[in-house]
């Protein structure tokens, strides 16, 4: 039986003067018949139900402009609506659908058609035959191709189909030149239509997650400008293929990395000690004897190194993982297996990777084959779980799109979003879209273990070299090796080979004096030149950091040397300022108290430890500090003022501060209470992720923060300071690891006449982590805002509001809100930022 038929009146909606019937989410498997009593009909909203088919009646509702029919279960295209030919928008989304009726160019007034997240194969060309279409959504799907009548569709403003099988865009896709978003993330596109870039030179373009080849990812991620220059030098001038892969030896320290290096490039047994393993990082040109040339990335397995490792890590680059097989068990996973490719999984997301096996000649066959196989099964299982953590994330996400309380016009989240220009379901669409495009790019890891010994007799090694050279003229797994560069591409990447050879060769070249370079080599503009230097980057050949982006490094080797005398372990470093034979006992001890409780070091030791770096250089050395500073490596301490008391305990000499090397623990004396003072206000920031935090992330962020603060304290996974401005506000900055699980942590404390201060500090240090997170498109995160008012109360377990509040403005009129947990009532300055 039908419900009551007031239960189904419709209302005109204030905002579009239309006729409106709302039934979403009442769990309806038919429409009610009363329903088609309202011929009058304009907006008809169906979602969340579980309708599998239309009534005919539905084709009297002749004035029909909207229709909501997403999340149902609708598996076959309900053709009663090609009758409504005054339809608009029609959702289909969040469906079973197989096919769409090619009777759906009946619709000649839709302008909107969604047709995401169904099990579509193909599109009928009747659909873009729709002139009025302006908006079409097909993403998540397996579509394999798009028709070349989708050219005709020259009004479109939004395609969007990320996540199918689609491997190229035909060539009509050039005149939608009205376009605004053209979205085909996560497909099979190698080469994009000549003179796309140009054609489409208004439209936001996102391409991640494809085997892009032309134009190169580096390009594409820059957007369609980038794109189209790129196009414009390609086709004026002469092209080349220059086949060049780099590739990574990767690992725990002692596990036969350089002795594997020896092997493949000598063809010979040529093992290393103990005593001279590798700093840092080494790099070698390997001639395979094949028409591909190979740079070897040999990394130093020391943890004093993982910081800046993660500098060079650039995709399309082959990863071999070295392992030392004779000594692996099972308990060694994580150490000598899982956090490496937790670095790569966040730090070049889809990186190939291939696992060797090392000192297979201290081992019976049996043994090599049983820990081999005990490793893939290790690996499955790593694997399965990341999937798992990712997939429980999207369903959550799924399932809060899904509920129609999100749309609530008195929800509480609702209230929170007022001031927003997007909805709460756009915010979690997105976060959705974030962790899809985490859990698409998945390492491609070899299933099995290649065994090797370095040792004389090299079993293995040729195996090895085999599949190296396999695999780096395979167009599946590196078809960027056969792409053609612009001749401008290849002349200045000589420029700059010659530049590195010369024997004084900077330690860095201006963009300034690059840009002249470029301008010889046919490269006219500074984005031109960017693109250029961005691909040679990813090849190794030089390094440019967003970071850094006036600079431009053309010696990698020079850079790793500084890396090298400034981070060692521990000991090595002891070693190397005890033996500066100009400092008195007194004054090596006071520096040796400073390094091991304190993790700084005097201008004067850290001139000494570059000295060979820079010279007698003062503006070299000055230079390279602030490159420091930018990488995250160290900071330079305030000098105590002449009369303060903290003169008496350190030295007039500027002191620089190197977080990775802090080993102590939260100290007992901190000036910081678990909760606020009965006067205080407290504004904490989190950002969650469901993986560990990736190696340095949260002591770069350390460094990066002090432009805004006043540094007082630090320790192994926390920082106190405070704020540059105001002394009188607190700033409390944490690393917290649970489990598998990590998070960072910034609040900020001071009375509520220095709230504004609180906030701007707050948001300047949340805002350095946002920018330092985008050299880690792997790591999904969320943020959220602690609730001040459950702090203040000494809950054990706060409430939290979402972290988009940050960059919002408080809705006009409203003095609070309810906290998402315990429903107490919050000033709303506590939960949005002033204006």
């Amino acid at each position: 039986m039908d419900p009551p038929l007031e239960e189904f009146f419709p209302v005109q909606n204030q905002e579009t003067n239309l006729l409106e019937l709302d039934l979403t989410g009442k769990d309806l498997d038919q429409i009610p018949q009363t329903v088609l009593q309202y011929t009058d009909l304009e907006v008809l909203k169906l979602s969340f139900n579980k309708l599998k088919t239309l009534p005919k009646g539905i084709a009297k509702l002749t004035k029909l402009k909207y229709l909501w029919l997403d999340f149902n279960q609708f598996e076959e295209f309900p053709e009663v609506v090609c009758e409504l030919t005054s339809l608009e928008h029609l959702y289909l989304s969040q469906n079973k659908l197989r096919h769409v009726s090619p009777r759906i160019r009946q619709l000649q007034n839709l302008k909107v058609l969604f047709l995401h997240k169904n099990k579509l194969t193909m599109l009928p060309n009747e659909i873009f035959h729709i002139v009025s279409l302006l908006d079409l959504h097909i993403s998540e799907n397996q579509i394999v191709e798009l028709p070349e009548d989708i050219g005709r569709l020259e009004n479109h403003t939004m395609l969007r189909g990320w996540e199918n099988q689609i491997r190229y865009l035909p060539d009509s896709v050039c005149r939608l030149k009205k376009l605004k978003c053209i979205d085909f993330a996560m497909n099979q596109l190698q080469v994009l239509p000549d003179g796309f870039g140009k054609a489409l030179s208004a439209a936001e373009v996102s391409l991640y997650g494809n085997p892009l080849v032309q134009p190169p990812f580096e390009v594409c991620s820059e957007g369609v400008k980038a794109i189209a220059d790129y196009q414009h030098q390609l086709s004026t001038a002469e092209d080349r293929v220059d086949p060049c892969l780099k590739m990574l030896i990767i690992g725990e320290t002692c596990g036969g990395k350089t002795s594997l290096k020896n092997a493949l490039v000598l063809d010979k047994s040529q093992l290393v000690d103990v005593l001279s393993r590798t700093h840092g990082i080494e790099i070698t040109p390997w001639d395979t004897g094949s028409e591909i040339k190979i740079n070897i990335y040999d990394f130093g397995g020391h943890e004093a190194y993982f910081l800046t490792h993660q500098l060079f890590l650039t995709h399309s680059a082959l990863h071999l993982l070295v392992v030392n097989l004779s000594d692996y068990c099972e308990s060694r996973f994580h150490v000598e297996i899982g956090r490496w490719l937790d670095m790569l999984a966040v730090r070049v997301p889809g990186a190939i990777v291939r696992i060797v096996g090392t000192h297979i000649d201290k081992m019976s066959l049996e043994e090599v084959e049983a820990k081999s196989s005990l490793i893939s099964d290790q690996i499955a299982t790593y694997q399965s779980n990341r999937d798992a953590i990712l997939q429980e994330i999207i369903d959550k996400l799924e399932h809060s799109m899904a509920s129609p309380d999100v749309m609530s016009p008195h929800s509480t989240n609702r209230l929170a979003h007022e001031a927003s220009p997007k909805t709460m379901f756009q915010e979690l669409n997105e976060r959705l879209d974030k962790a899809k495009k985490t859990a698409y790019q998945k390492l491609c890891i070899g299933q099995t273990v290649i065994p090797v010994s370095s040792a004389s007799g090299l079993d293995g090694i040729q195996t090895l070299r085999e599949e190296i050279v396999s695999m780096a003229c395979h167009g599946q797994y590196f078809p960027e090796l056969r792409r053609k560069l612009p001749r401008s591409w290849i002349i200045l990447e000589r420029l700059l080979s010659a530049k590195r050879d010369e024997a004084n060769c900077p330690l860095y070249i201006t963009l300034e004096n690059c840009m002249q370079m470029g301008k010889s080599a046919g490269l006219l503009t500074e984005s031109s030149l960017k693109n250029s230097l961005n691909y040679l980057h990813r090849t190794g050949a030089v390094l440019y950091y967003e970071a850094l982006p006036m600079f431009v490094f053309p010696n990698p080797t020079r850079l790793i040397d500084i890396f090298k005398a400034l981070l060692k372990d521990h000991a090595e470093m002891k070693a190397e300022y005890f033996k500066m034979s100009w400092l008195t006992a007194v004054g090596r001890q006071r520096i040796d108290d400073g390094f091991t409780h304190r993790a700084i070091l005097p201008h004067k030791v850290v001139s000494s430890l570059l000295k060979q770096h820079t010279g007698q250089s003062k503006e070299g050395l000055e230079l390279l500090l602030r490159v420091m500073l930018n990488f995250g490596i160290c900071h330079m301490l305030p000098v105590a003022e002449e009369n303060s008391l903290a003169r008496a305990y350190d030295t007039p000499d500027r002191m620089y501060h190197f977080p990775w090397y802090l080993r102590r623990l939260k100290p007992d004396d901190l000036q910081w209470s678990m909760y606020p003072e009965e006067d205080e206000e407290h504004i904490e920031v989190v950002c969650e992720m469901a993986t560990p935090s990736p190696w340095g992330l949260f002591e770069r962020w350390c460094v990066l923060s002090t432009r805004h603060l006043s540094y007082r304290q630090a320790w192994e996974n926390g920082m106190h300071a405070f704020s540059e401005t105001d002394m009188s506000v607190a700033i409390m900055m944490q690393h917290v690891q649970e489990g598998g699980a990590s998070s960072l942590h910034v609040a900020g404390r001071g009375t509520r006449d220095r709230l504004t201060t609180v906030w701007t500090t707050v948001k300047s240090i949340v805002s350095e982590l946002h920018t330092l997170l985008k050299e880690w498109p792997g790591l999904y995160t969320d943020s959220f805002i602690c609730c001040a008012h459950c702090v203040k109360m000494c809950t054990d377990n706060p409430g939290y509001f979402n972290g988009e509040l940050l960059y919002c403005t408080a809705p006009g009129g409203i003095q609070s809100l309810r906290c998402p947990r315990t429903s107490a009532s919050v000033d709303v300055s506590l939960v949005y930022p002033p204006s």
